[in-house]
């Protein structure tokens, strides 16, 4: 591999000239030179090491993308793809490569700011992390550009970008009642992530708009969206001694369709006997049995313009942090009709 030194000495010049022509700067070069060393560096197949350039605090054109938790395949995700691929369209357009931290616990990624700061990304894109995550905290100590997605993290001034989730939940609660519905209950993802925690401020809101009943028993709120714990919670709550739901509000449609399923095994029909609204309206939604009712975010929309936002501090990083927030939309289906007896 063609080094600076190889480049200098095929023109007669220092390594110190080749590296102003290699950067643009910060001294200029003559115009006969310049054209000497491009060429020199086409006849040899010479690349800038990116690693170098960024520990000597250089652009290194690349993004860092942060899961702190494990995503198995993260373009198949219903939320992680999508976000990833308005991640990756901003990246193309600007010439950037993209670079995927994915393999880490919370544990793990709590301890990992000097292992990502090591010169190889000019900033970091981090996906729904924990709201007490010191990772984002860790990165703005080392002055790394940062954006967060999906959460807000408590106690910091980042910029960040999520989909209205309170609204989305008012929606979801609003066309149940419009229906007829007042059992209602809520299955909620882990609230350490703002995304989930806010949805459950948007159940009980629009239920205490509509003066129908908070009964604290038909809201549950796991670690987790899927396994035997999910399982377990969702029979309970549609076979328990308790008065089953009318309509179940799922913050994530992974919950939904784990309703859905469970519903079948019980002999439970959805909608007639059981009304279900999922939120994020992921791709495969519309091909569930019923079609999913459900609150549609923008998931790559968001990527799309968490990137922008990156490239954005990556050039400013003096400028004041933002907070950006994306409308939600109601997605009406087969999931949802009136309660059983009617209104």
């Amino acid at each position: 591999m063609a080094t600076l030194k190889d480049i200098a000495q095929r023109c007669g010049v220092s390594t110190a000239t080749v590296s102003y022509v290699v950067n643009n700067g910060p001294r200029a070069v003559l115009p006969e030179t310049r054209g000497r060393i491009l060429q020199a560096i086409a006849d040899l197949d010479y690349h800038p090491n990116a690693h170098a350039r960024g520990l000597r605090g250089m652009k290194t054109n690349t993004i860092g993308v942060v899961f702190p938790h494990v995503v198995n395949v993260p373009f198949e995700n219903g939320y992680f793809g999508p976000v990833l691929a308005g991640i990756v369209d901003v990246a193309t357009q600007h010439d950037k490569a993209t670079m995927l931290f994915t393999a880490w616990n919370w544990d793990e990624a709590n301890a990992s700011a000097p292992r990502l700061c090591d010169g190889r990304c000019d900033g970091f894109l981090v996906v729904a992390p924990l709201r007490e995550s010191q990772l984002v905290a860790d990165l703005q100590a080392r002055r790394a550009p940062v954006v967060v997605i999906g959460t807000h993290p408590d106690g910091l001034c980042v910029d960040t970008v999520d989909a209205k989730n309170v609204e989305g939940a008012r929606l979801a609660v609003r066309h149940l009642a419009r229906l007829g519905h007042r059992r209602i209950a809520a299955l909620i993802g882990w609230t350490q992530r703002t995304s989930a925690s806010e949805r459950l401020q948007g159940f009980r809101a629009e239920l205490a708009d509509l003066n129908i009943p908070v009964e604290e028993s038909m809201i549950q709120v796991f670690q987790d969206c899927v396994g035997a714990p999910v399982s377990e919670l969702i029979f309970n709550l549609l076979s328990g001694p308790n008065p089953r739901p009318t309509g179940i509000f799922c913050a994530q449609d992974g919950i939904a369709e784990e309703v859905i399923a469970i519903a079948n095994e019980l002999g439970i029909r959805v909608p007639q006997d059981l009304s279900v609204v999922g939120f994020d309206d992921i791709s495969r939604a519309a091909s569930f049995s019923p079609p999913l009712t459900t609150i549609r975010q923008p998931m790559r929309e968001i990527g799309f313009r968490s990137a922008e936002l990156l490239c954005e501090r990556i050039e400013n990083p003096a400028g004041i942090p933002r907070d950006i927030y994306f409308d939600v939309h109601l997605i009406e289906r087969s999931s949802t009709a009136p309660p059983p007896g009617g209104i």
